[in-house]
Parts: C-alpha cells; structure tokens; sequence
C-alpha cells in the first residue's frame, strides 16, 4: 500500500487519469465478458405470429414450463437456444388452432350425442380451417379468412340455395397475387367444397378490392375471363412484339413502326342445333328413316244377298301402318367472351420502298399477325415517305416565325431574389465556419493544467538559478 501511495504522489495529474480510465475500462470489458459468457442465449422459435397466435403460444409455453421471451410487437418468440427444436416439436404436435382456424382435428374429440345441426356447424368450421391452412401455404399470403355457405339439402323445396364462398386475404408487404394464382384458388376452393363453383367463389385483398372479376356467363372462373381491357391490351402487346421482331430483322432495329388495335366479343353465345337424321340415301327406304314396325289389318264389310258367291271378300277393308325410327342429332356450341372479332394492323417503314415491295411486306404482317380476310381483318403498310407526302386535310404551311431577343434583366431583380442553391451554400458555410469556431474554443479550453511545483521543487529551482547566476565564467546550463 506505501508503494502505491508513493507511486500515487510521484505521478502527475495526466498519469493519474490514465490510470483510473484503465481501471475502468479492464473492469467493464470483465462485466461485459462476463455478462456474455454467463447470459443464456434465446433464439427465434416462431415469428411474425398474429397477435391471437402469440397468445395460443404463451398460453401453452406456460403449460409446458418453458421459458420465453416477447421481441418487436410481441410478434415474435424466443426460447433457450437448447429447448428451441424440441418445443416446435410439441407445440406442432398439439395441432393448435392457429390463425383462429380449426380443422379436421375438431372431430378428434367428437361427442356421441351430438346432433345432427352440430355435426354440419362443425364440418363447416373444419372445412373453412382447412382451406385456411392450404391458403396461407402460398409465399404472397400473410392471414387469411375463408366464409363458406353450403348449399341446403332438401327434397320438396324447388329453389334450393347454391353454395358459395368468401375469402378475404392479407399480402405480405410489396406482395400480391396475380390473375393466375387467384384462379388457382377458386378452383381449389370448387373443389373441395361440395355444390360449389368456381364463379361462385368471391376474393377480396385487404383494401376490400375484389381480385376476381364476375364474367358473363354463369359458372365460369371470375378471374379466367379478366378485365377486357386487361385482355385487349395484352393481345395488343403480343402482337406488336411479333410484328415488330420481324420488321426489325427485316429493316434492321428502329426502322419499322406497327401499331394492332383488336376488337374483342365479349358476348356469350350458345347455339343448339337439332336435326333428324333418317336412313342412308343410298339404302332403301332412303329419307323415310329404319322400319321397325309393320302393322296390316284386314276387316270384311256387310254381306250382300244380291252378290254372287265368293265376292264377300272383296267388299272388306285392309289397313296397313308401317312404323318408321328416325335418329336426332344435338349439337350445342358455347362460344365464351374474349374471342377476337377482329384485327387492324398499322405498319409504317422507313425509306421510300416500291409498291411491290410494300405488298410483300403487307403479306408478311398478315401472316405474322395471324389475319384473317373473312373476318374483317385488315393490313396496311406504308414507307415514310408515302405517309410525309400526303398533307393533312386543310393544313396550312406554318411559317417560321422570327426571333426576339428577351429582354435582359437588371442586375437589382437578379440579386433581389437569390437562387436556392445560393441559399443552401450560405448556409452551409456558415455551419462550417460555427463547428470551426467550436472545435478552437474546444482546443483552448481543454488544455491540461501544468502541474503546479512544490514549495521544496521552487527551493532547489531558485538554487539552481542562483548559481547559475553567481558564475559568469562558468559555461552555462540549462538547469532544466
């Protein structure tokens, strides 16, 4: 302890600091080491859960007598790293109803006396939990409510109610399903419910935007028609791709301009056509159909006195009935909206190209577009110059107008209003010039105090000068 006070005496005021900052710093890295060595490490067990979710979780953690932690929202739980397997093992064993949804397991514990009106409520909620959990499986999906409402079992009723379903679905953040995926799912949900149809499945997003779209005809997948202008622009789109794919093989790359414009029938058609069908032509009986049946009947009229023997006969009746079968042919022909009704193509090239030559290139795009002449489509191919050529009805020549000079501003009105950037470096400079004055006032007034002599170190200090002093002849030295 006497070293240390000696040590402590000898040394100035910048050794002291350092020494006490040293001690600090070798006393928080132990703290620190030893907080990290001792602390137990929680790791992720389930994340992103819905709020009703995490509280299932805790809820059964603290059957089990696990210990866990809440992180972010209360989202997100964190166990001891040694116990993080094995609990995900029990808690997926236990089947809990996650996401509020419940499904088949319902009937794991069905009671015996359970009613009929029972069994059909909980077959409903299994079956919604069920197509909840396939669902959510998809990567775009966050949560998920499915509604379902069956169709009524009833023999004597004449308008019994057809089956339908609801989904309403929540994204995940910048995610979204496209048409072919939402198809998917109505088709999934048709199914797997009984009595349902695809058209009949209605899946809204999270805004309450409806993402299937009802098409005319009945039964019909909502998304499978789509929007018609969805539909026209991307037939559009094909189409220009293709035509203009080959104008730039052609001309080479920029050198052609193609603009399709498609007309769609969004009519739903069904024609039924029913026609007899009688025998082969080149049968007997041709156009009178098979014989299946031949009836004669013969009836003897009343007996005449006056007539001569043997002629009774020839006052009766004969009926003969021939009975022919014909065949009938059904033919019924559904034409769903969305098909073509027509196609206009536009083409202009550049360069001035002879008329056999557009002709040629008129027979291209027609192919290439996939034209067809009986259903009113239409081609027409025109170089550039042909199309610069032809003035506009009515046009008039515009003339060059002449140039004014604007008049020049003053130099008041220029430094009256001085521009944002001017401002912007005012300001920074003189934030520059405030830190520069700080860190100088910092400098100053942060300096360490020189240690201050004892009254015994001025003693010797003025001995020594004194000496120095008292012997002129004496070479000089620095008593310091």
């Amino acid at each position: 302890m006497t070293a240390f006070n000696d040590f402590w005496q000898r040394a100035d005021q910048r050794a002291r600091t350092g020494l006490i900052i040293g001690v600090l710093l070798i006393a928080l890295v132990t703290v620190a080491l030893g907080a990290m060595l001792l602390r137990t490490d929680y790791q992720v067990l389930f994340s992103d859960l819905a709020p009703q979710d995490a509280a299932t979780m805790t809820a059964e953690l603290d059957k089990l007598k696990t210990p866990y932690r809440l992180s972010g929202d209360g989202n997100t739980i964190l166990v001891p790293a040694e116990l993080v397997h094995r609990t995900r093992l029990k808690l997926v064993a236990k089947e809990l109803p996650l996401r509020g949804a419940v499904g088949l397991e319902l009937f794991n514990s069905s009671e015996v006396g359970m009613t009929e009106f029972t069994q059909k409520v909980n077959y409903q909620r299994a079956l919604q939990g069920e197509l909840t959990r396939t669902i959510l499986s998809l990567d775009e999906v966050a949560s998920v409510r499915v509604h379902l409402v069956m169709a009524e079992q009833a023999l004597f009723k004449k308008n019994v109610k057809q089956a339908k379903a609801s989904i309403s679905i929540a994204m995940k953040p910048g995610r979204a399903l496209d048409a072919t995926q939402v198809q998917g799912i109505q088709r999934l949900v048709a199914a797997a419910v009984p009595d349902i149809k695809a058209g009949d499945v209605t899946i809204v997003d999270h805004n309450g935007v409806a993402l299937t779209r009802r098409s005319g005809a009945e039964g019909e997948d909502g998304a499978a028609g789509g929007d018609s202008l969805d539909d026209k622009r991307a037939l559009e789109t094909y189409l220009n791709k293709k035509i203009s794919a080959m104008l730039d093989r052609t001309f080479g790359p920029g050198q052609g301009i193609a603009s399709v414009d498609v007309v769609l029938n969004h009519k739903h058609v069904k024609t039924t056509t029913e026609n007899v069908l009688g025998k082969d032509a080149t049968g007997e009986g041709a156009g009178a159909g098979v014989m299946v049946r031949e009836r004669m009947t013969s009836r003897d009229g009343p007996a005449d006195a006056a007539a001569p023997a043997g002629a009774g006969a020839a006052n009766g009746t004969v009926t003969s009935e021939t009975d022919y079968q014909v065949g009938r042919r059904v033919e019924q022909v559904v034409a769903s909206a969305g098909a073509i009704s027509r196609v206009n193509v536009a083409v202009v090239v550049s360069g001035a190209l002879d008329q056999a030559r557009l002709d040629r290139v008129r027979d291209v795009v027609a192919l290439a577009a996939g034209i067809d002449r009986a259903r009113g489509d239409a081609v027409s191919v025109y170089s550039m110059d042909q199309v610069a050529s032809v003035p506009a009805a009515g046009a008039v020549p515009a003339q060059a107008a002449p140039l004014q000079a604007a008049p020049l501003q003053s130099a008041a009105a220029l430094t009256a209003a001085p521009a944002p950037a001017a401002n912007t470096l005012l300001l920074a400079l003189g934030a520059l010039i405030a830190l520069a004055v700080l860190a100088l006032a910092w400098r100053l007034f942060a300096r360490p105090a020189q240690p201050q002599l004892s009254l015994e170190q001025r003693r010797l200090l003025l001995n020594q000068v004194n000496d120095w002093l008292d012997a002129p002849g004496a070479a000089r030295k620095d008593p310091f």
